[in-house]
């Protein structure tokens, strides 16, 4: 029988940066939202005398690589990700493994995480070595860091394994985790006023990592002011939150914005700047661009009544399109697939 499994990707990522080998010890507000990674496994019969073999095809990508013994399986920059989980669980069965995701790629939403905590759980599922949400995330993480030498923070996997809108303290790369607890209308009203925009820009977070560290490392002034400012903003975030005060979600949002572009120039963009400037006009009070920048996605968060204006002022910033956005719960979930 198939396995199926989904995960959420994170936005608004407060305090990011801080997860990170560089940082050392940080701290991150993070939401997980309802726009989803999937997997798909189904088992094939192996031939007798064969050796089992694993199709992975990601579908919104257009690539499909074909996989043998997993001691052998090199990583050669097709699926990597998707191969180091095969390697990590000791895959020993004939496979066939469909991935898509919902993001466009180079959203800066976590979405290569999630796909490593949601194929994580299909494989434990077909396997029998079913991991809990702690293993899943931390062990997603070593598929990064570990198996393809990644630099690579630790907010996104935990985001996709337990979903929600949870504060982490850090000490690099152990994570202590803690749901914050906010009433249904304070969540609905984050869903009606939270808008997520795709800038139309991808970019590759382990580029933008190199270009941070490289900046970051011996200085002593700019760069390090930031990440300390990064570090305060999500202590600052957790309290607003459970204040359920919205003027003060949008003043770390737009300070948090502030110290993230000061680690590298590199981190915004001219189209970033624009749909930024053209939001707050509109009645935008908060602002972010969503991971490592460079590109990517933006949060934004609306004044009451402004989100209509908004919507429309960003769609028409060229190249720049709107994406559904609403806080997801339930984390990563893997099932059985039935014929019904």
């Amino acid at each position: 029988m198939p396995v199926r499994s989904t995960a959420p990707v994170r936005i608004c990522d407060i305090g990011g940066w801080t997860d990170t080998r560089f940082a050392g010890k940080g701290a991150v507000v993070n939401f997980a939202v309802h726009l989803p990674v999937h997997v798909l496994v189904f088992e094939q019969p192996t031939p007798e005398g064969s050796e089992p073999t694993i199709e992975i095809e990601a579908l919104d990508v257009g690539t499909r690589v074909q996989l043998g013994d997993v001691r052998d399986i090199e990583y050669d920059g097709t699926l990597d990700l998707l191969k180091a989980a095969v390697v990590r669980m000791n895959v020993r069965k004939s496979l066939r493994i469909v991935i898509w995701a919902d993001p466009p790629p180079g959203s800066g939403m976590g979405t290569s995480s999630a796909v490593g905590v949601a194929l994580l759980a299909a494989l434990g599922r077909v396997t029998g070595q079913s991991l809990p949400r702690h293993g899943l995330a931390e062990l997603a993480h070593a598929l990064e860091v570990e198996e393809l030498k990644i630099e690579c923070g630790v907010q996104d996997q935990y985001a996709a394994a337990f979903g929600g809108v949870h504060f982490m303290e850090i000490e690099y790369p152990r994570v202590r985790l803690s749901p914050l607890d906010l009433s249904r209308d304070f969540v609905d009203e984050l869903n009606e006023r939270l808008l997520l925009v795709y800038s139309g820009e991808s970019r590759l977070s382990g580029q933008v990592h190199t270009r941070v560290i490289r900046n970051y490392r011996g200085q002593e002034g700019t760069e390090q002011e930031a990440m300390q400012t990064l570090r305060d903003c999500a202590y600052r975030m957790k309290d607003a939150l459970l204040a359920e005060d919205f003027d003060a979600v949008a003043d770390v949002m737009n300070t948090n914005w502030e110290a993230q572009k000061a680690l590298h120039e590199g981190i915004t963009t001219d189209r970033i700047e624009e749909t930024i400037t053209v939001a707050r006009q509109a009645g935008a009070s908060g602002a972010k661009v969503n991971g490592a920048g460079g590109g990517g996605s933006l949060t934004l968060l609306c004044k009451p009544g402004a989100e209509f204006s908004v919507r429309r002022a960003v769609s028409q910033v060229e190249g720049v399109s709107l994406l559904p956005c609403s806080i997801s719960f339930g984390g990563v979930r893997a099932w059985d697939v039935s014929d019904v």
